[in-house]
C-alpha cells in the first residue's frame, strides 16, 4: 500500500477530484498538489505508525472477501501418499477419486489473465509471499503454499463460489458444489480399512462413470508404503 501510494502519489489528487466535482471547482488542482507534497515525505514515518495495527485488519479482510467469493479445488499428483491418506480419507477407511487431468473441464481458462478454472500448480516456499493489493488476481493468493506441504504435490483450480450448482450453508462456511463430467475420472481406489458399507456404495455408483476402474489400496509387505492395484486390499 505504501508503495503504491508513494509511487503514484501525484496522480491521486486528481483521481480523488475527479469524483468530486463540487470540490473540484472550488480548489484548484495545481494548489492542491502543492498542498500535499510536503507530506510525500512524510509517508514512511506514517505508515510506520499505522502499520501495527493497520496491517493484521487488512489481511482479515481480505481473507474475509477471499472465503467469501472464491473456492479452491485441491487435487495431489500422487495417489499412495500414506501421510494424506491418514489425513484425508479417515485414515484409510474412505477412498480416493483419480482424475484425467488432460479433460477439458480442467482447462476453462477464458483468457491469459483469467486466474480461474484451470490447474495450476502449488509453490512451496520458506518465506511469505508479498502482493500488491492492487493486483487482486495475483497467482500468489492462490498457489502458494508453506514448504512443509510439499509432500502433498498439489494442484489446484479456483473457482468462483457464486458459480456453484449447490449450496449448503455451513456451521463456519457454505459447502459449494461444483458438477463434474463423469468420464472426467478414471479411477477410484478404495482404502484398506474401507467397511464394507463404504465398498457397496462405490460399487453401486461405478456405472455412472464410464471410464472409471475400481482399485483397491493395500500395505506393502515390506515398507511402510501403499500398493494400488485390482482385487481386495
Amino acid at each position: 500500500m505504501r508503495q503504491y501510494i508513494e509511487d503514484n502519489f501525484d496522480q491521486i489528487p486528481d483521481q480523488e477530484l475527479a469524483q468530486y466535482p463540487i470540490l473540484r471547482d472550488q480548489v484548484p488542482a495545481a494548489r492542491l498538489k502543492q498542498l500535499l507534497h510536503p507530506l510525500k515525505a512524510k509517508l514512511p514515518e506514517l505508515f510506520r505508525l499505522m502499520e501495527p495495527d493497520l496491517l493484521p485488519r487488512v489481511s482479515g479482510a481480505i481473507a474475509r472477501a477471499l472465503n467469501q467469493s472464491v473456492g479452491v479445488l485441491c487435487l495431489s499428483e500422487v495417489r499412495d501418499s500414506v501421510l494424506m491418506w491418514g489425513h484425508y480419507t479417515e485414515d484409510h477407511r474412505g477412498c480416493v477419486v483419480g482424475f484425467d487431468p488432460t479433460h477439458a473441464f480442467f482447462s476453462k481458462r477464458r483468457s491469459a489473465q483469467d486466474e480461474f478454472g484451470f490447474l495450476r500448480q502449488v509453490v512451496y516456499r520458506r518465506d511469505r509471499p508479498k502482493v500488491n493489493l492492487t493486483d487482486t488476481l495475483s497467482p500468489v493468493w492462490f498457489q502458494t503454499k508453506c514448504a512443509e506441504w510439499a509432500y502433498e504435490k498439489e494442484w489446484r483450480i479456483v473457482r468462483v463460489l457464486s458459480e456453484a450448482e449447490s449450496r449448503i450453508e455451513g456451521s463456519r462456511y457454505p459447502i459449494c458444489l461444483f458438477d463434474f463430467p463423469p468420464d472426467s475420472v478414471v479411477e477410484i481406489i478404495i482404502g484398506l480399512r474401507s467397511p464394507a458399507y463404504v465398498n457397496k456404495l462405490i460399487e453401486s455408483l461405478v456405472p455412472r462413470f464410464p471410464r472409471a476402474a475400481i482399485l483397491h489400496a493395500r500395505e506393502n509387505p515390506t515398507e511402510y508404503a501403499l500398493e494400488i492395484g485390482l482385487g481386495e486390499g
